[in-house]
């Protein structure tokens, strides 16, 4: 219905003018909103205009002028633009403003359809009757929800129906097309877009299929061809858009990847799906942040879109937030159990989050009998140390080292850090001997690095073996002069020897060259700790910890400085601390009780005690040191308990004192008031001057 009428009706009163605002506010508000007709809404809509549309109706909302046939074109808007929501709210306005459910009821279940509401979309479909052409469209739409379903017989069924019905309408050949481009089946998807293709002049979905058809082939020249005609027969046609965008993103063309989302968010600013290959984007660029960010954005949109819970789940894990990843990739996995990134990605984020067994389950594909999965097969291995496992985790680690060594290309930075994996192992199964020459195998032809001398300087340093360790610590020097950690080391080695100032000199000489080195840094307070020089270890143990080190002997160490300094609450807070990551350990629980006590909470300190006396059950002298601290403290709880009752008690007396020197001052005021005559009082009065009459006054010149 055309609203002339209307506009005759509000003639003179309905052009705005703009009383303030900026100049595009007040260019805005000269639209005469009323001049546009039905007719002239389903124009710009049909013009691709849609945000002009959109906010011509707005602006009947705000005049009162809308009418249901005005929400319904919104709703048709939204739904090319494949936003459900907005579409099922304009519906819904549509619907109060007495718009026929016949009108809605289509729209309605698609728009529950582009929100994944396949049970709604059905149910809205089984109330309404249809016939003619809403009955066919209805069709069709059957056979959608029922593919959302996962229903594929019943989506056949649906499309070939509509052929044999129809078979010169082209829908019922790209329903089939649809269907089989969602299950892969490529070939099938082509022949059925050709089909359709005969029974139309040119029509945008159908050059959809076929230009998605050809990028999953690999022709990607013909999919571009087929895409950016598909964008130039209808230019809101955002599944072409967001196939030209994966295709640019793979080929590595993101500056036409940005070209083709440009469109998009003229069209549609709060896409969804365009922030989800925007966060695409920024995470291939290494900028996991702001790609969380945007997909943060989208709400529901990463667990509804699957490869968007794919993104949301990897980004996570770059994150470090393996427990907001785990089920992102789950839930992805589940659906393409072929992905490999997103299995081994899946497998570290269980092992990392304790959860060992069910990453081995997921590992399971990849490191099966005569597996050459290298990545596949050290997740294992970490699944297995992370149990400690140790027997297992070398296992895995000797299988990748063979498999490192027998490729035809050969990787040799990774062959040194299996080598080095697997000297760990060793050396923690107590094959200290193996472990020493597992490294020492890795440099066999004098190619020693960094790395691997050091883990060797460590073991041969556990193992005792001083002078070893020395030679290996000079080599790293030789190897680099300047090096920090050769420096470390040689400290290290000082420190063992009981030469602290020498050892203080060798961390000095690391942090000159490395000064954010946290291993020298740790061990230089380590040395001034056992030197007395609290002040020096406390400015050191404060950059780890503001450097937002989480070791608990960084935190250990840190409250045991504050205690020797005599600052109670710190040393407690850090000792809380140090005890959240190791509470078995009975030194962090001692000197926090320590700390308690000399923060004054001595009862607390008592409790404390008592729990560090369990823990260092297999240490007699630390149990009788502890024995000794609590019944010092339960001593002075005592005689505390006996000076606060005395001090009350005197308290007491004091103000019963001061009660009773009130009560005899305040009888003593009574029985002075008493002791006055009448004579007195008369006496008190006489001295009062009488007030004069008139006649008193004397006579006035």
């Amino acid at each position: 219905m055309a609203k002339f009428s209307k506009t005759v009706a509000l003639a003179g009163c309905v052009l705005l003018t703009a009383c303030g605002g900026s100049p595009e506010e007040q260019e805005q508000q000269k639209i005469d909103y009323a001049s546009y007709d039905d007719a002239a809404l389903e124009k710009l809509a049909a013009d691709g205009e849609y945000q002009q549309a959109l906010d011509i109706i707005k602006g009947q909302v705000e005049l009162e002028i809308a009418d249901s046939k005005d929400f319904l074109i919104e709703s048709d808007i939204y739904l090319t633009l494949l936003d459900g929501v907005a579409a099922e709210v304009s519906l819904e306005k549509a619907r109060e403003a007495g718009a026929p459910e016949e009108e809605i009821s289509l729209r309605l279940a698609r728009a529950y359809l582009l929100q994944q509401k396949a049970t709604e979309a059905k149910e809205t479909l089984e109330k309404a009757e249809f016939e003619g052409e809403e009955r066919y469209q209805a069709m069709l739409l059957r056979g959608d929800i029922a593919q959302e379903e996962q229903d594929l017989e019943g989506a056949r069924s649906y499309f070939q129906h509509a052929v044999e019905e129809n078979p010169e309408d082209f829908r019922g050949h790209l329903g089939l097309a649809l269907l089989a481009l969602n299950q892969g089946q490529l070939a099938e998807a082509e022949r059925y877009a050709a089909d359709a293709a005969t029974l139309v002049e040119d029509d945008p979905i159908i050059r959809y299929v076929r230009g998605s058809v050809a990028r999953y082939q690999g022709r990607i020249e013909d999919a571009k061809e087929h895409l950016q005609k598909a964008v130039e027969l209808h230019n809101a046609n955002l599944l072409a858009y967001f196939e030209l965008i994966s295709l640019f993103i793979e080929s590595g063309d993101t500056e036409q990847a940005q070209k083709q989302l440009d469109a998009v968010y003229a069209l549609t600013p709060n896409s969804p799906m365009a922030q989800y290959y925007s966060a695409l984007m920024l995470a291939i660029e290494g900028k996991p942040q702001e790609a969380e960010y945007l997909l943060l954005r989208t709400g529901d949109f990463t667990r509804a879109f699957p490869p968007a819970a794919r993104v949301y789940g990897h980004v996570a894990f770059a994150l470090g937030k393996y427990s907001t990843a785990q089920p992102y990739l789950e839930r992805f996995l589940n659906r393409v159990p072929s992905d490999r990134v997103t299995r081994l990605a899946l497998a570290e984020c269980l092992t990392r989050r304790g959860q060992s067994k069910k990453a081995l389950k997921v590992l399971e594909p990849l490191i099966g009998e005569g597996s050459q999965d290298l990545e596949g097969l050290l997740q294992a291995a970490a699944a297995h140390g992370s149990t400690g496992q140790v027997a297992d985790a070398r296992k895995y680690i000797e299988q990748a080292q063979a498999v490192a060594q027998s490729g035809e290309v050969q990787d040799q930075e990774l062959i040194g850090l299996i080598g080095q994996r697997l000297a760990l192992t060793q050396f923690i199964s107590g094959d200290n001997e193996g472990a020493i020459n597992q490294l020492r195998s890795l440099y066999a032809d004098d190619e020693a690095d960094v790395e691997s001398l050091s883990l060797l300087a460590n073991i041969q340093m556990e193992s005792g073996d001083l002078a070893g360790a020395e030679e290996t610590a000079n080599r790293i020097l030789a190897l680099e002069p300047e090096s920090a950690v050769g420096r470390n080391f040689i400290g290290a080695l000082r420190f063992r020897e009981r030469n602290t100032a020498a050892a203080i000199e060798e961390y000095t000489a690391a942090l000159n060259s490395k000064p954010d080195y946290q291993s020298a840094l740790k061990n230089r307070a380590l040395a001034y700790l056992a030197t007395q020089q609290f002040d020096l270890a406390k400015a050191d143990l404060l950059k780890l910890e503001n450097a937002g080190v989480e070791d608990a002997q960084v935190h250990a160490m840190l409250g045991r400085v504050y205690l020797e300094l005599g600052e109670g609450r710190e040393a407690a807070n850090s000792l809380k601390r140090a005890e959240a990551i190791i509470p078995e350990s009975a030194i962090i629980a001692t000197d926090l009780a320590e700390a308690m006590a000399l923060s004054g909470f001595r009862s607390s300190a008592i409790t404390q005690a008592n729990k560090a006396k369990k823990l260092a059950v297999r240490d007699p002298n630390l149990v009788q040191y502890l024995e000794d601290l609590i019944v010092t403290w339960q001593k002075l709880e005592a005689e505390e308990k006996i000076q606060a009752q005395a001090d009350k008690e005197k308290q007491r007396e004091e103000l019963a004192k001061k009660r009773a020197e009130m009560e005899k001052a305040r009888k003593a005021l009574i029985e002075e008031g008493r002791a006055e005559t009448p004579d007195e009082k008369k006496e008190e009065g006489a001295d009062e001057e009488e007030p004069k009459s008139e006649e008193d006054d004397p006579p006035q010149n």
